[in-house]
Parts: structure tokens; C-alpha cells; sequence
């Protein structure tokens, strides 16, 4: 996915430098974290693959990756990152090659964290009930916004590019990717608006049209629901809790019709957490 269509970094670039110092990335290492450890890192504190192609295009090191992955991730995520770096660092069990981190680093690094999450708090402070018109308050709205935009985001990007690496050549499957792309930039818009501050009910019904185009093509033969049977029902389901808009009945049954009648399920050894593991 294109480096401009993900939500935009909250870390300064002074900031950054800190956060390079106390994490030791200056020879391309995250304090002292093998590849496997950092990966297995990643994706439990913040539930993605650190091994995803566009975390590496300036480099496979774990400090050029964690450079790639930072500015992915909304505001609250990037606190919760840091944070829990940090306490690795202080943990017993890290490597005694990995120098204690006076003060004066420490302060500057928890300053950081603090702007994140006071920057969460500020958004959430902002947000009026007469800015939302849907059933939803606002702050629900918000909250379901952070705990699932993040993840349909992930889920969308690797059904485009399993789509993409089958080279259908046809018009409606070429429709349906063009479609998930936009709901990809559209989802990292949305993140960086609830971050701000400045998410409305225009940018939800956003989405919920590009669903609806996605549930026409899916229904005119895009082969997203052949190829990824689960994945595609798991978005769509995503997307209906994002905009509060229940899935089409006639969208269920064709990506059912799907599950039960070809021998897809092999496809499933693609890494989904959607995809029934």
C-alpha cells in the first residue's frame, strides 16, 4: 500500500531522535530484540505483522522497520508501543548488553508517550453529540472506530494484495481492488481524524458507500469472495460495525455460496486474523 494513504505521524522528528536513542536503532537494532523476538514483539502489543512488505522498503533491519511501522499506527497505538518498549528495557530479563537509561532520556521518552495519549484525551474532549447524527453517541462511535479501524485497515490491505497476486483479468475484480484501496485510504483517514478530533458522520457514510459498491461487485462476480471466502465476510462484517449499517442478506448468502461450494479453503494459509485459523 502506498506510503500515502496511511495515517500520518503524531512523532515529531526531534522526538523520533529520542525515541532512536532510548530504543538503541542507531546500528539498525531495537535494544536487543533478534528479528523473531522483535516480530513476535509487534504483533502482540499492537496486532500487526512487522514483516508486511511495506515496512521494509527502506530496509529489513528491525530499526528501519520500527521507523515504517511507528507513523502507521494511530495516536493511542504509538503510546502503547512505546510504553511497552520501555518496560521490556527496564524488565530483569533483557540482555545486560543493553545499557540502564538515565534520567535525563528517560523523562524525554515518557514526555513523548504523554503528548500521545494527552493527544487521544484532547480529541476525545472534543467531540459534542450535535457533531453525530447517527444512533450512536459520538464517543461510541469513536471507540469502535479505534478498536476496529486499525484492524479492517490490515485485513483490507492483504485481500488487495492476495487478489492482486492471483492477476485476474477481469473488470469487475479489477473494480473490486480499486474499491478496497479507496476503503483502505478512506480507513487511514478516518484514524487520523478520531486522533485530531475531527471525525464527523460524512466520513463514516464515506465508507459505508464504498462497502456498498464493494457488496455490488462481490455480488456481479469479483472473485474476492472465491479466492477469500472468510476474509472478504470478515471485512464486510468490520465495515458494518464501522458505519452501524447491517450486511446485505444477498451478500451473505454469495459469499456463502462461496465457503461451502469450491475447495478454497487452502487459501486460508494466508496470515488473516480473520481468515479462521
Amino acid at each position: 500500500m502506498a506510503a500515502d494513504t496511511e495515517p500520518k505521524a503524531q512523532i515529531s522528528p526531534a522526538d523520533m531522535q529520542v525515541v532512536e536513542r532510548v530504543l538503541n536503532m542507531k546500528s539498525g537494532y531495537v535494544l536487543d530484540f533478534s528479528d523473531r523476538t522483535f516480530d513476535e514483539f509487534i504483533a502482540h502489543e499492537v496486532g500487526i505483522d512487522a514483516t508486511a512488505p511495506r515496512f521494509s522498503e527502506d530496509g529489513g533491519s528491525k530499526a528501519r522497520r520500527l521507523r515504517r511501522i511507528l507513523p502507521s499506527l494511530a495516536a493511542g497505538q504509538q503510546a502503547k508501543l512505546l510504553r511497552a518498549f520501555l518496560d521490556y528495557r527496564d524488565s530483569p530479563g533483557r540482555d545486560s548488553r543493553v545499557d540502564l537509561l538515565d534520567d535525563e532520556w528517560r523523562h524525554a521518552y515518557e514526555k513523548i508517550i504523554r503528548g500521545l495519549e494527552k493527544q487521544v484525551a484532547d480529541a476525545d474532549n472534543t467531540y459534542a453529540a450535535s457533531a453525530w447524527t447517527g444512533i450512536r453517541s459520538m464517543r461510541e462511535q469513536v471507540a469502535i472506530v479505534r478498536g476496529l479501524a486499525p484492524v479492517a485497515l490490515r485485513e483490507i490491505d492483504s485481500l488487495a494484495d492476495l487478489i492482486e497476486s492471483k492477476r485476474f483479468n477481469d473488470p469487475i475484480t479489477a473494480d473490486a481492488v480499486q474499491c478496497l484501496r479507496d476503503l483502505h485510504r478512506e480507513l487511514g483517514e478516518l484514524i487520523h481524524a478520531v486522533d485530531r478530533g475531527h471525525m464527523t458522520r460524512a466520513a463514516v457514510e464515506a465508507i459505508e458507500a464504498n462497502r456498498e459498491k464493494l457488496t455490488h461487485y462481490i455480488k456481479q462476480g469479483a472473485k474476492l469472495a472465491v479466492v477469500a471466502p472468510t476474509m472478504t465476510f470478515g471485512i464486510m462484517h468490520l465495515l458494518s460495525w464501522l458505519s452501524g449499517v447491517p450486511v446485505d442478506s444477498t451478500m451473505v448468502s454469495t459469499v456463502y455460496g462461496s465457503l461451502v461450494g469450491a475447495d478454497v479453503l487452502t487459501t486460508f494459509a494466508k496470515k488473516s486474523s480473520l481468515a479462521g485459523k
